[in-house]
């Protein structure tokens, strides 16, 4: 009986093969990854399958070997098929075909964008764009993960305005929107502006619910809201966020959220961003001093929530902000914050003219947005 901990050694090992991409003894590599396939342990399978794509490994008994994984009960079915995609094992189609009718709609999400594009057939994606309005979390990131990989761009709207964490959300827009350019760089419009100005600016009004909303009294009351905010699936947090927004813009529902935020007995990931955002949607100016903190020590990897302190603070109109919102638009490397403080800048007056420095940006989106003579205007009237 092989024990978890060697378990986990073994798959971190099949993984480290993988991130080689066959630099070394790619055929010795290649033939050992194949063996792995037959692992009892399902997870070091998916790693082996993974670890294989990345070799781009292109014979056909092992291609074989991979396809005839879809019908393990066992294996993540969406690895298995992102790798055969990967690999353009067009053989595969028919078995992807059948897989797009799953009662598993994150797996009929991947057979259809794998079919979509191994049958040069962008009709398919319509099958996954239609399970981005599916109300489970998972599911709908499963469709925005598939439609990135497949390179989908007339989904980018669609995919803007998902009740999905924004770091999802932006991160497939700006791969798509990328694409996009880089096959026709006139596809750069008016509306392109207004839809990165809009997901990035993040107002509840511009998020499509799916159709959730409050069914009684209760559920629009402070409390419940302020609960919301701090819900895993963002959904919840969003209808929060503009329930707060339509019916508790006061002084007393900042003070509850500030005191609820400073309750945790620890930095809440999900919760502080939708926290951050609402303080500034209720104009609680007191948060102030607590947002400019956050703006300035949080770490790179919660850039989330420094974007969203910063838009809170222009939403607060706190000009005590520029000069950290200069700052660190110019040093960040991280286009969704330097895009945050460009519009943050800009509605609190910015003397320091932050768009100007950012016209030579070398981030190509950053220095257009720059260069536009498109205020950010607009958002203020969401």
């Amino acid at each position: 009986i092989i024990s978890l901990e060697d378990k986990v050694a073994r798959r971190k090992s099949v993984e480290t093969l993988g991130r080689y991409k066959g630099q070394f003894l790619a055929t010795d590599v290649e033939n050992t990854l194949a063996k792995v396939l037959s692992d009892d342990d399902p997870y070091t399978v998916e790693v082996a399958v993974w670890a294989l794509s990345q070799m781009n490994t292109q014979k056909e008994l092992i291609l074989t070997q991979i396809c005839h994984l879809l019908d393990s009960e066992s294996v993540n079915s969406r690895v298995v098929i992102q790798a055969l995609l990967s690999l353009k094992f067009h053989k595969a189609i028919p078995k992807l075909e059948s897989l797009m009718d799953s009662s598993d709609q994150a797996t009929a999400s991947a057979a259809a964008a794998a079919c979509s594009v191994l049958k040069s057939d962008a009709k398919i994606m319509e099958r996954v764009v239609q399970i981005l309005s599916n109300p489970d979390l998972n599911t709908r990131r499963a469709g925005i993960e598939d439609i990135t990989l497949a390179g989908f761009h007339p989904a980018t709207s669609r995919i803007a305005e998902l009740p999905n964490a924004l770091v999802l959300r932006s991160r497939s827009v700006r791969k798509l929107v990328d694409l996009s350019a880089t096959e026709n760089p006139d596809t750069w419009t008016h509306d392109t502006e207004i839809l990165l100005d809009r997901l990035i600016w993040d107002h509840p009004s511009s998020i499509d619910l799916l159709g959730l909303r409050n069914e009684t009294k209760k559920s629009m009351s402070l409390e419940r809201n302020i609960e919301r905010l701090y819900k895993n699936d963002a959904r919840f947090a969003y209808l929060a966020q503009r329930t707060l927004v339509e019916n508790h813009c006061t002084e007393t529902a900042g003070a509850c959220i500030l005191e609820s935020f400073q309750k945790q007995p620890y930095f809440d990931y999900f919760g502080a961003y939708h926290v951050f955002k609402s303080l500034g949607w209720v104009q609680y100016t007191p948060a102030a001093s607590m947002l400019l903190e956050q703006f300035q020590t949080l770490p790179p990897r919660f850039f989330n929530h420094q974007l969203g302190a910063a838009l809170a603070l222009a939403k607060l109109g706190h000009v005590e902000a520029v000069d950290d919102l200069f700052r660190v638009g110019q040093e960040t490397r991280i286009w969704e914050l330097k895009y945050a403080c460009l519009i943050a800048s800009e509605i609190l007056g910015d003397p320091l003219c932050l768009r100007n420095a950012l016209k030579s940006d070398p981030d190509w989106l950053i220095a257009r947005r720059a260069k536009s003579k498109q205020s950010f205007e607009h958002l203020l009237g969401l």
